[in-house]
């Protein structure tokens, strides 16, 4: 018996060795509490990030970036070749067939993502954070007031057990080309009452190689009166993925004749139109994306035209990407780039390498030689 006792000790030491949380980065702490799982977190960098965002909220800011509340970051920083890529926030507007939550049981498969950017740049333009509402926003009716409010802050929640899924997605705003062109400061959300959107949608996983989805959008805007008008639409999708480095996703868009501007110029997305997407991966950190817009050619502008993109994922550190597609608006070709920075893994053990939604930082540019370059931001922390 004697004998056996050090063994047990040593045994003992291993199952404690076995239960410390996983290390991250050098110098980032781990925030790990009992009976949870860890978190991997970077005070330092996110600190610095959220200052730098909140000190260039003025009209004084070099670049202008018109969005505050938007998704399409990632997806237009690779030309809008989104249809066939999985994402947990994005893919709710893209494709539904592809949305997928990461799942975390100890939140019971939800998950949250917080609007840094946004939340106190719509403070400022409603008056909710002086305490004196304006004019514009003291015309909506109090739900709707409360729907900002919260969606300014909360940009989405979603939702996984096994293979369904379901989400919302709040308060998207309208990316008009001519609003960011003519954006103040880096945070302008002049224009976001003007025309935004909540996406619900629903996914089922029909075993490891097929999904499906829905999703009813309620879209939002005033009309040439200034009466508030509200319209709905909706979207069908599929997603197969034959192996580990194909997917080849297929959505329909329908949106209402009133609101088919507000996704058909930088998005492509125009009303009761097929679109097709392929998204291949060489390897583990890089997907290739093509996406063939309006396969049935119900319109001019928007029949069969390709977008090209890549995600080139700097070993789970940062992400760099870049795309093309044509803008019939302008007549002219745009090249988009983008970056998301500061990797926010909340899920901890057991969660997906490699995938790129979980930055806190995304970045889009949209260069073009008719007119100037125009810039998407979205910070958001992901729990």
């Amino acid at each position: 018996m004697p004998r056996d006792r050090p063994r047990a000790a040593a045994s003992v030491r291993a199952a404690d060795v076995s239960h410390r949380p996983p290390t991250c980065w050098p110098g980032w702490p781990v925030l790990y509490s009992a009976g949870m799982r860890p978190y991997r977190f970077v005070p330092p960098a996110l600190a610095l990030a959220v200052a730098g965002v909140l000190a260039c909220l003025s009209p004084g800011c070099a670049h202008a970036v018109g969005s505050v509340s938007t998704v399409a970051a990632r997806p237009l920083g690779m030309g809008g070749a989104f249809v066939a890529i999985e994402d947990e926030a994005a893919a709710a507007a893209w494709n539904p067939a592809a949305f997928l939550p990461r799942q975390c049981r100890r939140r019971g498969g939800f998950r949250f993502h917080v609007n840094v950017l946004g939340a106190p740049a719509i403070a400022r333009e409603t008056g909710l954070l002086g305490g004196d509402e304006t004019d514009e926003f003291d015309r909506l009716s109090g739900l709707e007031r409360l729907g900002i409010a919260v969606g300014g802050a909360l940009k989405s929640i979603g939702y996984r057990r096994g293979g369904f899924a379901c989400g919302v997605l709040l308060l998207e705003e309208h990316l008009w080309p001519a609003g960011l062109e003519e954006s103040r400061g880096l945070a302008d959300a002049s224009d976001l009452l003007d025309g935004y959107y909540s996406t619900l949608c629903v996914t089922f996983r029909l075993g490891s190689s097929v999904s499906i989805g829905a999703a009813e959008t309620l879209f939002a805007r005033f009309d040439e009166s200034g009466e508030r008008r509200f319209g709905v639409g909706r979207s069908y999708g599929a997603l197969l993925r034959p192996n580990d480095e194909v997917s080849v996703g297929l959505v329909y868009v329908d949106v209402p004749k009133a609101y088919d501007h507000f996704r058909r110029q930088l998005e492509g997305l125009a009303p009761r139109t097929m679109n097709a997407g392929l998204a291949w991966r060489p390897r583990k950190s890089l997907v290739l994306t093509f996406d063939l817009r309006d396969m049935a050619e119900k319109h001019d502008d928007t029949a069969l035209k390709p977008r090209f993109g890549f995600e080139w994922n700097l070993w789970g550190k940062g992400a760099v990407r870049a795309g093309h597609y044509r803008e019939e608006r302008a007549g002219a070709d745009v090249l988009s780039v983008g970056v998301g920075a500061i990797p926010m893994e909340s899920c901890g053990v057991g969660a997906v390498e490699g995938r790129a939604d979980a930055y806190v930082l995304n970045y889009a540019a949209l260069l073009s030689e008719a007119v100037g370059p125009r810039h998407l931001l979205s910070v958001m922390l992901h729990f």
